[in-house]
């Protein structure tokens, strides 16, 4: 396994006056580099990142494998790459941290509202939860391309859209909360990216696993964590509507085999 290292980077204005007297354009590359750092934060290779505002400058601190890295993650930075910074960049090590949430995570008061699907699978459980808790069986069902980590805090990633930038393919960011082995697999969930601000605040999924018997399992899905409002009711039937394609693919990845998605 590759040991992580860290790097402390100092964003610096390459013009007097910087950021006071900030350009239109200027302002938009600053939103560019606000979505870079903050898909780098989802990949857990920024650990922390943010303006200082004597001797203004940028701070950011790198969690990644080399130097080499560190400094391709820099040099593409849309900042430095569009003039408006230049970087200094120290090795360092960082020794302790927390891991803060965000306090708009998930709906401050959220609804009683629950969307709730159930299938039987032919499939013992075993194969059945193997199938939501690994990498290798999500692939198999869910979609071509997924990073599950089965632990509290782990990632339960799902890529939809493949091809788009990182933060824009699907579930980034989400976790898994908690489980139960065989039995109770719990887990974030959260908007796709038309959906806008709703994208940033994360619902919760539960899924339950119930033998039948030997050859049949009972899959319950429960979603919950809606907040109230218009937009909320449409990302509900979106996801009324995307959950039930999702268990018709589970059914069909025991009846026929894994799905081919290259189809």
């Amino acid at each position: 396994m590759t040991e992580s290292r860290q790097y402390f980077v100092q964003l610096l204005g390459t013009r007097t006056g910087w950021p006071e007297n900030m350009t239109a354009e200027e302002e938009q590359i600053m939103q560019e580099h606000f979505v870079y750092l903050k898909n780098l934060v989802n990949e857990q290779k920024v650990i922390l990142a943010g303006p200082v505002f004597e001797n203004v400058f940028g701070l950011v601190i790198l969690n990644v494998s080399s130097q080499a890295e560190a400094e391709k993650l820099m040099t593409n930075e849309p900042t430095v790459v569009k003039g408006v910074h230049t970087y200094v960049m120290h090795p360092m090590n960082v020794s302790l941290t927390a891991e803060p949430l965000s306090y708009d995570r998930y709906v401050r008061l959220p609804s009683e509202r629950k969307l709730s699907k159930e299938i039987v699978v032919k499939a013992p459980v075993e194969q059945v939860w193997q199938t939501w808790t690994t990498t290798e069986g999500v692939v198999t069902f869910f979609s071509s391309q997924a990073k599950v980590e089965l632990k509290p805090g782990g990632s339960y990633e799902i890529y939809f859209i493949t091809e788009a930038p990182y933060g824009q393919r699907g579930s980034e960011g989400c976790r898994i909360l908690s489980y139960l082995p065989m039995e109770v697999l719990c887990f974030e969930w959260n908007a796709p990216p038309s959906f806008g601000e709703l994208r940033e605040v994360h619902t919760q999924v539960t899924v339950i696993f119930k033998p039948l018997s030997e050859k049949e399992t009972l899959v319950k899905l429960v979603q919950y964590g809606w907040g109230k409002s218009a937009q909320w009711d449409e990302l509900y039937d979106y996801f009324d509507k995307a959950w039930t394609h999702v268990l018709g693919n589970l059914k069909k990845r025991f009846t026929e085999g894994p799905l081919d998605w290259k189809e």
